[in-house]
Order: structure tokens, then sequence, then C-alpha cells
């Protein structure tokens, strides 16, 4: 018997205070006696009365202490062990993460493991129902209680391993929402091991583990990453060996036109390896390849964009915002020009990443990114007229608000901005928007619905924030605004407003139309690798560079372990889980039996 709560023992403290009461307890009758001459008989009751002679024959006392002690029993909250036979279902959990694409002996993991499962699946009797789970960055039901084990083959057979780590603990969640009452359930899960296991008790009758593979020798690009260097750019990657041999293995540096260096490196058991490289200005993206004979190739590849800093070509339109004016120069990402209003229609507006509009409304409408401070009431942009801002500031959560304290910012008088046609704001006074934003898929745009002039934001911390934020979530610098994701990431892409088309081409060379909202959901970064976005203007392409990278230290220990953990229950591979079966239920039910008991003793007593 093992106990959940083991640190309830010291209730057990009780026992010994209850014999305590007893002892102390003086309990004399008065007798009249007609003589004194029997003291024999006197010394006798004398010592009958002693402590310990006092609790020989004590029968409430002793079902007293019964009842304590099952009540700390119940408290430690004891537990047996079952395994579950005899199951009429088949559950299978397939770990499906990168560590199950390694070779072992010709094959890989997961192929391994779909020949056990076959033969399981074939060993069953008619009328047995399969369940197949696959274990991932988020479990998937592929199949769920088929009574054809041909189905359940076909879908096994199209399973593949993916570039990501296994979560456990969602997996379980889900086996435990398909586990039917009343009906017995093997659940098989078929693995290396490498999984991210779940704290506290769990518990799923006929859990087992099976081991897949044997093999730990692995290379992997733990870290590639540039910065600057003495002689400018400067590249550094890092070889970590997992496995329990020296490695040695060839560094390969490659760009867009072919190989650029390559160095050789022993890496020792359990260590890590550092090489570096003096990078050229203006190549677009680089790749760092290790040539070793290892299981597992998924982390033998790595991709980087090197940083460029894009300067914004930004328009500030104003009569004279010294505060906008140096807060926009300040910037180290924009390429300032200003005009005045009187000028703007002579201006060639497509030349202009972002524009900043202070108390001005162009006609027409800007189509591109755009910020207006203080708009005009004719801009479309106005619900209500300036009114004094009294009242305190709601902040909703957005990137353009992000670190901006308002505690000490005092505003004169504002305007209430409008929230529809795709505006939402970001700060309000009760009802009242004062600031809005807007994003279109194919621009964003920001409205402050007061002049700075009648407030003392600009003369606040929180105004080179603000004006950092906004300018971060409405210039556009690119297609991409994370140029390094990891793989099978979402990415949404900021597309310019006035692309034509716009084109990804993936690793393998397959160009893919995007449309409206131009997003890359995860099944289209699924592969690692560098990714080109394309987008076609008046016949001119502009493309951007994206790299996707599978790093995961867990994933690269490619080592099998014959033990996995789930919560408090160490499950080694090809046995089955001990499944707790509490029993203070039934303690609890024998105290209710004792305590009656006492009571009819007490009574009877009495």
């Amino acid at each position: 018997m093992q106990f959940l709560a083991p640190a309830a023992w010291g209730f057990f403290l009780i026992i010994p205070v209850i014999v305590l009461f007893y002892l102390l307890r003086q309990k004399k009758t008065a007798y009249e006696i007609s003589s004194i001459l029997l003291w024999q008989r006197v010394l006798a009751d004398t010592m009958s009365q002693t402590p310990w002679q006092r609790l020989r024959r004590n029968l409430l006392m002793f079902l007293q202490l019964l009842l304590a002690f099952l009540l700390v029993l119940a408290l430690m909250r004891p537990y047996l062990v079952r395994i579950q036979q005899n199951s009429e279902d088949l559950m299978i959990l397939l770990d499906t993460s990168a560590s199950m694409s390694a070779l072992e002996n010709g094959s890989t993991r997961i192929d391994l493991a779909k020949e056990e499962i076959t033969a399981l699946v074939k060993s069953r009797k008619p009328g047995t129902r399969f369940s197949l789970i696959t274990v991932g960055r988020t479990p998937q039901a592929l199949v769920t209680r088929t009574k054809d084990p041909g189905e359940f083959l076909t879908v096994l057979k199209k399973t593949a391993p993916g570039y990501y780590e296994a979560e456990m603990e969602t997996t379980l969640s889900l086996v435990t929402a398909l586990l039917e009452k009343g009906t017995g359930t093997q659940t098989v899960f078929f693995s290396d091991g490498g999984i991210s296991v779940p704290e506290g008790s769990v518990g799923i009758p006929g859990f087992e583990y099976r081991k897949i593979g044997s093999s730990d020798a692995n290379l992997a690009i733990s870290a590639f990453s540039t910065g600057e260097g003495d002689r400018g750019l400067l590249a550094m990657t890092r070889i970590d060996n997992y496995g329990h041999e020296e490695m040695e293995t060839a560094v390969i540096l490659l760009s867009e036109n072919g190989v650029f260096d390559i160095k050789a490196v022993k890496v020792a058991p359990g260590k890590a390896a550092h090489v570096y490289w003096d990078i050229p200005q203006g190549l677009p993206y680089i790749e760092a390849r290790i040539d070793a004979k290892d299981v597992l190739e998924a982390d033998n590849f790595s991709w980087i964009v090197p940083y460029k800093d894009k300067l914004v070509k930004t328009l500030l339109v104003t009569e004279g915002n010294i505060f906008l004016e140096q807060a926009l120069k300040l910037n180290s990402g924009v390429e300032l020009h200003k005009a005045v209003s009187a000028d703007y229609p002579e201006i060639q507006k497509d030349a202009y990443a972002l524009s900043v509009f202070d108390g001005f409304w162009p006609e027409p409408s800007p189509s591109g990114n755009y910020v207006v401070f203080n708009p005009p009431a004719d801009s479309g942009l106005v619900k209500s007229g300036a009114m004094p801002a009294v009242g305190e500031l709601e902040m909703l959560e957005h990137p353009v608000l992000r670190y901006v304290s308002w505690n000490d910012v005092h505003i004169e008088k504002s305007k209430g901005l409008k929230t529809s046609g795709g505006w939402e704001p970001v700060l309000k006074i009760g009802a009242r928007a004062l600031v809005t934003v807007r994003n279109s898929g194919n621009s964003r745009a920001a409205a402050i619905g007061f002049d700075l002039h009648r407030s003392d934001l600009p003369l606040r911390p929180a105004f080179p924030i603000l004006m950092q934020n906004i300018f971060d979530w409405t210039a556009y610098r690119g297609a991409v605004r994370e140029v390094q994701v990891s793989a099978e990431t979402p990415v949404q892409l900021n597309i310019a407003p006035r692309s034509e088309e716009v084109f990804v081409v993936y690793p393998n060379g397959t160009r893919k139309k995007l449309k409206p909202p131009y997003m890359l959901n995860s099944g289209d970064t699924r592969k690692p690798g560098i990714y080109k976005v394309e987008q076609i203007t008046g016949g001119e392409k502009q493309v951007d560079y994206m790299a996707v990278s599978f790093v995961s230290p867990r994933e690269s220990s490619v080592a099998a372990v014959d033990t996995i953990k789930l919560g408090n229950i160490d499950v080694k591979t090809n046995e089955v889980t001990r499944v707790n079966l509490e029993v203070w239920p039934f303690i609890v039910i024998a105290v209710l039996v004792f305590l009656c008991l006492e009571w009819w003793v007490y009574l009877r007593g009495h």
C-alpha cells in the first residue's frame, strides 16, 4: 500500500493525546463500609487504580483510538495498485515528434513503431475497437473506436513525424475524455520517451509504454546567429554532441551562391563546439549545415536572415509640430521627409511607406499606412467634437500601447473617435475613444484624437515609447516582420498596400500565389528552410526572405529512455502502469461503523 498524502501521518500525534486524557481522568467512587480491617482488599483496589492498570479493560478508549487511526489513515489517502486486463478496446498513442525520424539500422523510429502497432492490431480478436492518437505539439485523434482494422492501418500508414516537440499533458486530457466508463481499454504509447510530461497524479487504466529506438549518436546545430564583429558581420554556429562518443564533422556555410566556407570540428560527448565566420554584407540569407553521420537529420541544418536596418521613408505633414518632428528624427529606422499641408497635393504619395498627418486630412483619403494626430472633423474619423478629457483612462491590450503609462499624462481636450469601419479603440475615457487603430490586411493606421500641444504627453516618458510602438506597428519594413521563426509557426505577412500579386516560394522551390489576408498557417511553414515572399507591383518584384528553423535540445537528445514518468508514477517500457485505486472511501465507511459502535458502548456504560 502506498500513500498520495504521506505528510498527513503527523496527525497520528492525536493517539497519545487520547491516551493521556484517559490517564489524567479521575474516576473515584465513595463507599460506606462497616469496618476498615480489610486493608489487603483496599490495597488491591488501590493497585487496580494505577494509571496503566486503568487502561487494561477500557473498550471505549480502544474504539476511540481505532477511530483516530482510521481517520488519519484516510487523510493519508492510501491506494492499492491494480492492472486492468481483458481489454475490449485498443487505444494507440503514437509519438510524432522530430526525434521519431531518427534512424535505427536504416529505418526510422516511426516506421519501427508502425510495424509493432500493425502486429498488435492484427493480433486482436474481432470486434475490438481501435483508436489512434498522434502525440505532437497538439494531440490529434485520427481514428476513434473503429472496428475496422483496415481503416486504422490505412490512417496509420500516412502518419509522419513533424518538426516539433511532443507534449503529453494535453494528450492525456484527450485520452481521459475518450475513455468510456465500464469498458476495458488498453492504452499503448509508442515513443522514444523524449516528451514533456505533466505533474501531479495521473491515472489511466491499462496504460503501457513501448520504447522505440536505442541509438544516441547525434550531433545538432543548437544555435546559429549573427552579430557585429571586429571586421563587420560575424556568424556563430554551436554544435552539440548528444551521444556518448566523440564525433567529427564538417561544418558547411552556404548562401544563395553556393558553398561559402567549410570548417572541420571535433566534439566530445556531452560537449559543444563553436564555429565563427566573417560574413560579407549583402547576403540575403546564410545556411549552416553539418555533414555528420548521425541518426537524426532534422537538426543538421539551420538558416538565418542577417539583420538589415531598412530605413522607412516617412512623410510628416505638419504646420510645425516640433514634438512629432523630433520624435521621428530620433528614430533610427526613419528616413524623415517633412511637408506642409499646402504642398501635399504635389507630393508623390507612393514614394513613402508611412505618412504622419498632424491636424490635417488629405483628399482623397490615404490608402497606405498612416498615423493621424488630432484629425479634423471632416476626416470621417471623428465621432464627437473636442471635450475636456476628464475621467479615468482605460487602456485596452494592443501593441501600440505596450509599456505606455498614462498615469501622469494630462489631456486638456480630446475628440471622440469613431469605432466603426474597422477602427478599434485602444484608449478610452468612458465611452469616448481617444486612440484607435485599424488593420485592413493591406494597410495599418492609427488615430490619436487630441492635439499634442493641448496635453503634457510630449513631456512624459510615455511619449517616445508610444511613438516607437506606433511606428513599429504601422510602418512597412518588408513583407516579413519576423525573419526568424520556428517550424510550423503561423506567420502574418505584411504586404505593401499597392501590391498586385503576392507569391510565397517554399524551400523545395514550389511557388504559391497568396490572397488576403496573406497568412501562412502552420502547415505552410512545416518544412525548415528559406522561404521567399515575392510582391509584384507595376511589373517590379520585391523579394523578402524568412528563415524557418528547427532547434530543440529535447528532440536532439535522441537516446531512448526505459522509463517515463506520468505524474508520480514511473512507467517502464513494456510494463503496464500501476493505476491508483484509492481506498479512503472504504476507510470512511469503516469509521462510520465504528463510530456507531463507540456510541452504543458509551450509552451502555451509562
